[in-house]
């Protein structure tokens, strides 16, 4: 990858306790649990077990901007279908591009019709659906078989007034990604990579060895000015909503960037996104060797990276000293249901059942390689340690562990109604003054602040 394009820079995260979240075939993580006076009351109604055999299956319009998501719903509704066969769901899948999915949902909603009764929202988007009167269910009623297995802060994300108005898809740690064989190559241990000192020193080594670049830098997004901020204990928000761009830490954050910018340490990756088709392509090409992202870019390995297997390892992100946090919890997908849809009891459960039950957390690893909100699953080394799991098989090193490693100091980042705003800006224009046209970071830094508290609301 050539230097000379769009750069960029790296919202929310949680303590996992001692989470190694894991998960396996879904049924897997509880006992059969038969016992005698469930027998008997089965043998003294076989009428109603009748009725519910010959239940017929209602109908559930499911929207998301990911495939994988529509087909998880589907897999998983046989077994709940199986376990439930007195209120059987049907899963009618709607697939919908990331922005139109987001768009028709919030037209629907204001027009009164045409809403499914379940929706995938991202986090970039949640904001824009909190204003005014909210118009999803509030699921707290259907957790509390689960409540107390839960990590709290990533439920606080998808709440507002202490009503949770969505089932989240994973904690989402972030993490760095090591491809061992280009690091090799040049003579770098990723193991002995413990702080951003250590991590400039191997992108020095690396460029010296090779004369490519170790590490990118984004400019369409703020991943890695999330993850900074947040090592260094700053929110991009306060607790207003309100944009907190130009304090100590959000300066350090940049200027720590900027500066191996400057020393041509870092490749300008396509499109300034490692998420992007072209980002993607620069990883599986070996155009860089290291990745900053959550541990649901997993998928973007095993899905789309298959040359890769065995050759990346994954580790703790960086930090700046010994007080630093370790990691942070970015992006994520909250699952949402229609609190005017005529089934949204029964969607609720099923969502619920679906995301945060301890099936579904296994559900949600096995199939999808997300870290699962229900800790439940942590406990089970069938599933942190499967040797058939196509992400333990393809990682040099395991999750889990990383996960443990880190899980005493996560750090959470707001997403509150000016999220997208602060997003959106940052990506098309506070960068690019920055790493692009060499502008002075505490100037940029100052001015954005002023421009987003007067888009601000």
């Amino acid at each position: 990858m050539k230097k000379g394009s769009l750069l960029s820079i790296l919202t929310v995260l949680v303590m996992l306790s001692t989470l190694l979240i894991g998960c396996a075939q879904a049924a897997a993580t509880e006992a059969p649990a038969e016992v005698p006076a469930t027998e008997a009351v089965a043998t003294e109604a076989p009428a109603t077990e009748a009725a519910a055999t010959a239940a017929e299956p209602v109908e559930l319009e499911v929207w998301s901007f990911i495939q994988q998501h529509l087909d998880y719903f589907v897999e998983m509704s046989a077994i709940w279908n199986e376990a439930n066969p007195d209120k059987p769901v049907k899963i009618v899948p709607v697939f919908y591009d990331w922005a139109s999915l987001h768009d028709k949902l919030f037209a629907a909603q204001l027009a009164g019709a045409g809403v499914p009764d379940i929706a995938d929202v991202e986090m970039g988007k949640w904001p824009m659906f909190m204003n005014g009167e909210v118009q999803f269910l509030d699921l707290n009623p259907y957790i509390t078989e689960y409540a107390q297995d839960l990590v709290t802060p990533i439920l606080d994300m998808v709440s507002k007034d202490g009503n949770l108005y969505a089932a989240p898809s994973h904690v989402g740690a972030t993490v760095m990604y090591y491809n061992t064989e280009l690091l090799e190559a040049a003579g770098i241990d990723y193991t002995t990579i413990k702080t951003w000192d250590d991590f400039e020193a191997a992108l020095k080594t690396y460029k010296e060895a090779t004369g490519n670049y170790m590490f990118y830098c984004e400019t369409y997004g703020a991943y890695q000015f999330n993850v900074l901020m947040s090592e260094l204990g700053a929110t991009l928000i306060d607790e207003k909503g309100m944009p907190t761009l130009n304090g100590p830490e959000a300066l350090k954050s940049v200027e720590l960037i900027n500066k191996w910018v400057e020393e041509d340490l870092l490749a300008f990756i396509p499109t300034g996104n490692a998420d992007t088709p072209e980002g993607k392509a620069a990883v599986a090409n070996g155009d860089i060797a290291a990745v900053a992202y959550p541990l649901w870019y997993m998928g973007r390995f095993t899905d789309e990276m298959p040359d890769l297997a065995g050759k990346i390892a994954i580790a703790p992100l960086p930090v700046f000293d010994a007080n630093s946090y370790k990691s942070v919890g970015l992006g994520g997908t909250g699952t949402t249901v229609d609190k005017n849809s005529e089934n949204a009891a029964l969607a609720a459960e099923f969502v619920v059942w679906v995301k945060l039950s301890p099936e579904g957390s296994a559900g949600l690893w096995k199939l999808l390689g997300f870290d699962p909100v229900n800790i439940q699953v942590a406990n089970d080394t069938s599933i942190t340690t499967d040797p058939e799991n196509k992400f333990l098989k393809y990682f040099s090193s395991n999750p889990f562990e990383v996960l443990a490693s880190v899980s005493d100091k996560m750090f959470t980042q707001k997403t509150m109604q000016n999220s997208g705003i602060i997003n959106d800006y940052l990506s098309a224009t506070t960068w690019n003054r920055i790493f692009v046209d060499k502008e002075d970071p505490q100037t940029v830094l100052d001015e954005t602040q002023a421009e987003l508290l007067s888009q601000s609301k």
